[in-house]
């Protein structure tokens, strides 16, 4: 909480920077996030055609963009981190500038970058009383995520999943995510 405290004083001056070069603090990350995940794939003991991506939070959002720019991710688990910008209007604005890539609002809302690579599996896990997100910004971005992968012929491949409870990944989370991503690695 420490930690999370004293950054958050400082990120909008990350952010700033990252414009002033021309980018965004979300898309370093997202770049960082593809080497690494290209250095795990490149590894002997991994299968590469197996690879997919799970965060939880801040981690959900990182997944979000990995899955948003690299084809190779197979499947992808956003955990309590997903809502309408609408849903957010008024509401909490706490979060990392990473949930608002510079000039992404003009060409889409969050549900539509997670979704940007339909049909490539997706699970999001949203918790109804999580105080970052209100129960109305999640079911719109369920609605929304739900839309895309019907567009698409492959409404299968979407997954939303709602439990009680504030922002977590309990142990109940964590296994059907595991089970989710074994059904789709």
């Amino acid at each position: 909480a420490e930690y999370n405290a004293m950054t958050g004083h400082h990120e909008h001056w990350i952010e700033k920077y990252c414009n002033l070069l021309g980018t965004t603090l979300a898309g370093v990350v997202s770049h960082e996030d593809r080497i690494a995940f290209n250095v795990l794939r490149a590894r002997p003991d991994v299968i590469p055609e197996r690879v997919g991506s799970i965060g939880l939070s801040g981690g959900g959002n990182r997944t979000a963009l990995l899955q948003a720019t690299c084809d190779d991710v197979r499947a992808a688990v956003i955990v309590g981190l997903m809502s309408t910008y609408e849903g957010l209007l008024d509401h909490n604005m706490s979060h990392t500038w990473m949930f608002f890539p510079h000039g992404w609002a003009r060409y889409g809302d969050w549900p539509d970058l997670a979704a940007c690579r339909a049909p490539s599996p997706l699970l999001v896990q949203y918790d109804l009383e999580d105080d970052l997100f209100t129960p109305q910004g999640m079911r719109d971005a369920h609605q929304k995520l739900t839309g895309h992968y019907q567009s698409v012929g492959r409404p299968e491949a979407y997954t939303g999943q709602f439990y009680p409870g504030p922002h977590k990944f309990d142990l109940e989370m964590q296994q059907a995510a595991c089970a989710w991503l074994k059904r789709w690695l």
